[in-house]
């Protein structure tokens, strides 16, 4: 497999340091959010959701108070640091939006008064809020965190986090994209690779799907620039398709779409709105949620011109459960769709089966009980 990768932008950087974290009590079930969000949604066009989602198409008050039962959610940990943001510092690629592999030690990006740095799962400081941009990794696995600092501090810090993570920091490079596409529904799906103004096809292979029967696929024209240069038509339309190119919702045009990833839903945009479907195509949330995470360049049709927007995808189930952003808050959806946290919390980041939730200045560890 291939593998081509697109250009990182560095950014100009300035100095922070970040506080120790510890650890309490969560807090006590009294202080946990409604189970039952209000919003005003629009209608889907696909199948009609089962959720506990419930939208009048008119801005509604409040629901009567449902706390969740206390059997569905367990206490971790509690970070007492108190970050502006948490997201999952992962491959910010968005052919292929996704958390890190299952198995995989979570690692986070982390906020404070505008500036980043990187955190593990237990808010072990691994790399100070310094960076003007969210750290992330590089297609070479590296970590991308462009701090202003000497040569010498730089050497430090990425033998650090190398000893920390087994991956040093990344010293920029060239890059490039891959797409999994097709030119009209019913067409098996191809992968397109472009690298600083070339580009090429090849068949798709096993690796390629993540292991999904269904994976996203966008449907566009190929535009043919010269004998060895090709290149995919700006805008057209993403769904999911499977090998043998059946798409999984036949009647719709997605603006954007996340991985399946060996789970029971997947993300899908429609009017800058997300919801959840299953793998039937069946929607088991309305359009709802928010973008959260990641960044990229998006073709405008308005302007002819390719621009950059952040945050624009929402995170993927990871073992039955998904960090989701409602009109500013933070909440929980389990594997059938239902929010079993509702959306009252002022952060959130995922984590294997549960998510991070800011309440009162700290990030609290929620998981899902089986």
């Amino acid at each position: 497999m291939k593998k081509f990768w697109k250009q990182l932008i560095p950014a100009v950087l300035a100095v922070m340091l970040l506080a120790s974290c510890g650890e309490k009590n969560l807090p006590a079930e009294g202080s946990l959010p409604e189970s039952t969000p209000s919003s005003e949604a629009e209608t889907s066009e696909i199948s009609e959701p089962e959720s506990s989602v419930e939208s009048s198409g008119e801005e509604s008050s409040e629901p009567e108070s449902s706390e969740p039962e206390e059997e569905l959610l367990s206490s971790v940990r509690t970070l007492e640091m108190d970050y502006d943001s948490m997201i999952v510092a992962n491959y910010d690629i968005y052919e292929t939006p996704n958390v890190l592999p299952k198995g995989s030690q979570p690692y986070y990006a982390v906020e404070k008064d505008g500036k980043w740095g990187l955190i593990d799962e237990n808010g072990t400081e691994l790399l100070p809020c310094l960076a003007d941009a969210a750290v992330g990794l590089c297609p070479e696995g590296h970590w991308t965190w462009w701090a202003s600092c000497t040569s010498e501090e730089w050497d430090q810090f990425s033998a650090a986090v190398e000893e920390a993570t087994e991956m040093p920091l990344c010293a920029g490079h060239g890059g490039g994209s891959c797409r999994l596409f097709a030119t009209e529904p019913g067409e098996p799906a191809r992968v397109y690779w472009g690298m600083e103004g070339a580009g090429g096809i090849e068949a798709l292979e096993d690796a390629h799907t993540q292991g999904d029967a269904f994976f996203p696929t966008l449907y566009t024209s190929l535009i043919f620039e010269g004998e060895d240069m090709v290149d995919l038509e700006p805008g057209g339309f993403w769904n999911f398709s499977n090998r043998e190119g059946e798409v999984l919702c036949p009647d719709e045009e997605f603006e954007q779409v996340g991985w399946f990833g060996g789970e029971s839903l997947a993300p899908v945009q429609k009017d800058g709105k997300w919801a959840y479907i299953d793998g039937e195509g069946n929607a088991v949330t309305e359009f709802l949620y928010d973008s959260c995470w990641g960044s990229s360049y998006f073709y405008s049709s308005d302007t002819g011109e390719y621009a950059q927007i952040a945050p624009c995808y929402v995170y993927g189930f990871w073992n039955g459960a998904a960090a989701v952003l409602r009109d500013g808050k933070w909440g929980i959806l389990d594997e059938t769709g239902n929010e079993v946290v509702s959306c009252a919390y002022e952060g959130g980041a995922p984590y294997p089966g549960g998510a991070w939730l800011k309440e009162d200045g700290s990030w609290n560890l929620y998981l899902l009980n089986e």
